[in-house]
């Protein structure tokens, strides 16, 4: 990354991302000029921040906001603003994994321990929604529509508005991840016994990925109708997080990798890779009748490229990681800063310029050079036992 390139994001996303919660008064960080704080944006916008030298003060303040949106029953509605049938789908599981962002940072949580735990017990309620659904199919949890999985139009997958049948392999994956970081969280502030059962819930969660997602013939993840039990056979780039979150053994992740990321039949296509499998018939550029949001079909998105570009690392696959990470760099460098972007036609899409998570392009070759990840979860335990030899 230049110094020029450098110097030009940060002044971009320090003169537009910045804004003022209106009900808490709170500042904030947002990739989108309509000033809307999202879940999972928000994880890999602090990331971007951290680079950059920024402080975890917006950071904080955007769990904060969250947070504050609580209900009694541990509901938190997904963003700052939105429609009815926004507000009413889960925060996506990034809260916690956001505070070791800020802890292997600060080296403490205690915004998380002040007023008397005041945010630690919310996070964990918002927690205990997403596992104790009395709905969810053996432990899985389910997303309401496919808005709510963030990959807006992925209706053959996880249907329309209130739909609420599709337990995804992207969502249990990072709840996964949530319920792992949630339990250093609790560890780092002296809850041992919440840190006992969060990690117990993750074994348990990650058991059930592999027990019912797991299509031993087609050797791929696949999401869960839970209304039924049968797999929903639709190949999408959120099956890989299950390598993001540890969850694939080293065979099943040998599959993933060679059957289908590396073939050109399925995701090694154009701008690698695509948010949908170009194996499937919803693969396209164009929008098709009854899509809503953005794209999320024949795109590519770098946030879903970030978490796969991990999840090779930590499979052992370091040059085609590293590939990946000079890939979406040069792309992004030599088309521009934007929302998500076209695979086959490599043209860029959406909101332009876009100050949000695509900026992770640009510090992709770094962590492929220097085998940094900001993501490892274990980075904050390490800190935690330092602090306190």
């Amino acid at each position: 990354m230049s110094c020029e390139d450098f110097i030009r994001i940060n002044e971009m996303m320090k003169q537009k991302g910045v804004f003022t919660d209106a009900v808490t008064g709170k500042p904030y960080y947002t990739g989108y000029e309509y000033a809307t704080l999202y879940d999972w944006d928000q994880y890999f916008e602090t990331i971007v921040q951290l680079y950059l030298g920024w402080t975890t003060f917006y950071a904080r303040s955007g769990i904060e906001i969250f947070l504050d949106l609580q209900k009694e029953n541990g509901h938190i509605q997904r963003s700052s603003k939105g429609g009815e049938e926004q507000l009413s789908e889960h925060v996506k599981p990034f809260l916690a994994q956001i505070s070791l962002l800020i802890y292997n940072r600060d080296g403490t949580l205690d915004f998380l321990r002040e007023n008397d735990f005041y945010y630690y017990n919310r996070m964990k309620k918002y927690l205990l929604y997403w596992l104790c659904n009395p709905q969810n199919y053996k432990g899985l949890a389910y997303w309401d529509s496919a808005p709510h999985t963030g990959m807006d139009n992925q209706h053959e997958r996880a249907g329309y508005w209130y739909d609420s049948f599709c337990c995804g392999v992207d969502l249990n994956s990072y709840l996964v991840r949530e319920c792992e970081a949630f339990s250093l969280v609790a560890h780092i502030l002296g809850r041992e016994e919440d840190a006992r059962a969060l990690k117990g819930y993750a074994r348990e969660l990650r058991d059930a990925v592999l027990k019912y997602m797991w299509d031993s013939d087609d050797k791929i993840f696949y999401d869960i109708d839970r209304r039924t039990g049968e797999k929903i056979k639709v190949r999408y780039i959120g099956v890989f997080a299950s390598m993001w979150a540890g969850i694939a053994d080293q065979e099943m992740a040998r599959h993933l990798v060679e059957d289908y990321l590396m073939n050109p039949n399925e995701f090694n296509r154009g701008f690698v890779y695509p948010a949908l499998s170009a194996s499937e018939p919803g693969y396209s550029e164009e929008y098709l009748p009854g899509d809503l949001g953005c794209s999320w079909r024949a795109n590519t998105w770098i946030p879903t490229n970030y978490y796969v570009f991990q999840g090779l690392r930590k499979y052992g696959y370091s040059e085609l990681a590293r590939r990946l990470a000079e890939e979406t760099y040069e792309t992004v460098k030599k088309i521009g800063d934007r929302e998500y972007y076209a695979t086959e036609s490599k043209r860029g899409c959406g909101l332009d310029p876009f100050w949000g998570w695509s900026l992770l392009a640009y510090f992709m070759p770094y962590e492929a050079e220097t085998g940094y990840d900001p993501t490892e979860l274990a980075a904050a335990e390490n800190r935690h036992v330092l602090l306190n030899e």
